[in-house]
């Protein structure tokens, strides 16, 4: 089985100078920025490797786009894993958002296909889960959309016998994927065996097959890459508020962090960060966009997701001051009128129900196929997803199936202007890592598309008086091959720790499982007694992977976004995958016997020391102070 590995050059954002921040406009230098491989994409690397182990026959080529320097990062690829090397730059190439990267990336892999792989369709497509510059995750799936294959998301895992099959976070739990056609799109989440060079593989990468291609080369229309091809554009990026850039006070004494947490607590507004945004009013002018609001709702056991409800009620809030209706899509095998008139009560002008037997379970390629064709019948001028697991898979081919543009990981939105663009949807979301925010806004597309990160807005009351339509749709499905797929662990009914406001999360500092019970539990109790609020534990990435706890307690990127009011972070590196799961906590302690671990870039209050004598001496210190 050949490999094509999608790698990307990124600026190192574990390390950004202090002179790199422009204050006064409230922008990054990123030229002052190291380059450096996407640290998510070594886990492609190493996947790549187990895939082609032990076929003599199989190739492995890495392909990247940038600037003629990114051809240091397919060095770097092969200096860890030989292969072959695909450079794509092009000065029109520049300036690309993902839609306009996929498919230039599309256009490098039919050739890679033709020409390098003498025609063959037996190969995987592989690479990191997202970039750490940009954090979208959409490239994959809108680069899989436009081969017209499928994609497997957030794989942890592969076994080659009875048959190739990985295993993956879905949708509603841990599943194990058998994959029905080649080639086939996989996003690695994590990878066991990271890969080091050497210094003879490193000598031997430089004297390696680098095939530099422009877009000429790989037959890309001048009108879809670049800047032309490009669906969206970033019209603001500023850093962070002084209380999200935080500055860490770093303290010894147990006792004087109670104190100190315990006087912020009581300051804390609560609960998740609502933005509530002012009126706006057209005031005579003609708006950029016309049409309905949409909001893909996720079922979830008799009923919805919360996030669904949350986007549900901030929609309600935009669309009213353009008066325009809201609409739900609710793919399912049936909607039962309770659940049709619950999403009305909570906003919906219209539930569309779309209702299949084959949409039982989730597959990309069907629900893309269900949703796109009505988005392409009805255009409404804004359509929202959860940026959960589903909606960051769905939403990318949704939007480019039907010639939109789209946002990743939403925390803000509102209508207002920009220049010549009237009653447009501002899209505000992290970026590096959550060093800087920028604000987005659609451009030459019929649809402006968001993914919206769950706890950002409150669920208004139901308002059960409200009227409204139940629209029933038997979807035109085409016959496709569909990837066999296993359920291994569900979620279903697991403990939420979304909503807690108070959260003891343990990593891979943690030893061992005793070790992360003994140490996390009797903390989270003293707390709670202290700050008269449920505590919660929690976990990082690594420490669901070391087998400490269940997935259904995992904070960051494939677990659970959160946006509690203390989140103690213990043994917790500060990668960029857990960041973005908790960057949104109104008080963050770190506790890391390494004085540089990332984790303190975040937190208000930060004690370096072993773990297994700060984390007791605080719980003595909270217990104490609770009397």
């Amino acid at each position: 089985m050949h490999v094509i590995v999608l790698v990307k050059q990124v600026p190192d954002v574990s390390n950004i100078p202090e002179d790199a921040w422009d204050r006064e406009k409230g922008t990054l230098r990123r030229a002052l920025l190291d380059s450096v491989l996407n640290p998510l994409d070594l886990h492609a690397l190493s996947f790549a490797k187990m895939l082609t182990a032990g076929d003599p026959d199989a190739k492995t080529i890495y392909l990247t786009m940038g600037p003629p320097q990114a051809k240091d990062v397919l060095i770097d690829c092969l200096s860890r894993a030989p292969g072959e090397a695909v450079l794509l730059t092009d000065r029109a190439m520049g300036g690309a958002d993902t839609p306009a990267t996929a498919y230039a990336l599309a256009q490098g892999v039919r050739r890679i296909e033709r020409e390098l792989l003498g025609g063959s369709r037996e190969y995987l497509i592989v690479t990191g889960m997202q970039s750490v510059d940009g954090d979208t995750a959409q490239v994959p799936p809108q680069l899989a959309e436009d081969l017209d294959i499928d994609q497997i998301a957030y794989v942890q895992g592969v076994a080659f016998t009875p048959a190739l099959t990985f295993r993956r976070i879905g949708a509603t739990g841990i599943e194990d994927v058998i994959p029905a056609t080649f080639p086939t799109l996989i996003t690695v989440t994590a990878c066991t065996d990271t890969l080091y060079s050497s210094f003879h593989a490193t000598r031997a990468s430089r004297k390696a097959t680098i095939h530099t291609w422009n877009a000429a080369d790989v037959a890309a229309a001048p009108t879809r890459i670049g800047i032309k091809g490009s669906r969206t554009t970033v019209y603001r990026i500023f850093s962070p508020s002084e209380d999200r850039a935080k500055t860490c006070e770093m303290i010894t004494d147990p006792a004087q962090l109670m104190t100190k947490v315990k006087a912020k607590y009581r300051l804390a507004t609560g609960g998740p960060a609502v933005h509530e945004e002012g009126a706006y009013a057209l005031e005579g002018r003609e708006a950029m966009y016309h049409g309905p609001f949409w909001v893909l709702a996720e079922s979830e056991g008799d009923g919805v997701k919360t996030v669904s409800l949350e986007i549900l009620g901030k929609t309600r809030e935009l669309a009213q001051f353009l008066g325009e209706k809201v609409g739900v899509l609710l793919p399912a095998v049936s909607v039962s009128d309770e659940l049709a008139a619950d999403l009305i009560a909570h906003g919906a002008d219209t539930v569309y129900a779309i209702e299949d037997p084959r949409l039982a379970e989730f597959n990309a390629l069907r629900w893309k196929a269900a949703i796109s064709a009505l988005v392409l019948e009805h255009r409404p001028q804004v359509m929202l997803f959860g940026a959960t697991p589903l909606g960051r898979e769905l939403a990318p081919r949704i939007a480019y199936a039907s010639d939109s543009g789209l946002t990743a990981d939403c925390t803000k939105l509102e209508i207002g202007d920009f220049k010549a663009n009237t009653a447009i949807l501002k899209q505000t979301r992290p970026a590096l890592g959550g060093n800087i925010m920028a604000t987005i806004m659609t451009k030459d597309s019929p649809t402006q598309m968001a993914t919206v990160r769950p706890g950002v807005f409150k669920i208004p009351p139901p308002d059960p008086t409200r009227k409204g339509e139940v629209v029933r749709i038997k979807p035109n499905l085409p016959d496709m091959p569909v990837s066999t797929v296993i359920p291994v662990e569900s979620f279903t009914s697991k403990v939420s720790i979304r909503d807690a406001k108070i959260l003891v999360s343990g990593g891979h500092g943690i030893r061992n499982r005793v070790d992360f019970d003994a140490l996390l539990r009797p903390l989270a109790d003293g707390l709670t007694a202290l700050l008269g609020d449920d505590a919660k534990v929690a976990a990082s990435r690594h420490a669901v992977e070391d087998g400490f706890t269940t997935h259904d307690y995992q904070v960051g990127q494939t677990g659970q976004t959160v946006a509690p009011r203390l989140y103690v972070a213990i043994g917790i590196s500060g990668a960029v995958q857990h960041i973005s799961g908790m960057q949104m906590s109104d008080t963050v302690i770190a506790i890391n016997k390494d004085p540089r671990a990332r984790i303190f870039n975040y937190a208000d209050f930060g004690i370096v020391g072993d773990l297994e004598t700060v984390v007791p001496a605080l719980t003595r210190a909270a217990q104490e102070a609770a009397r």
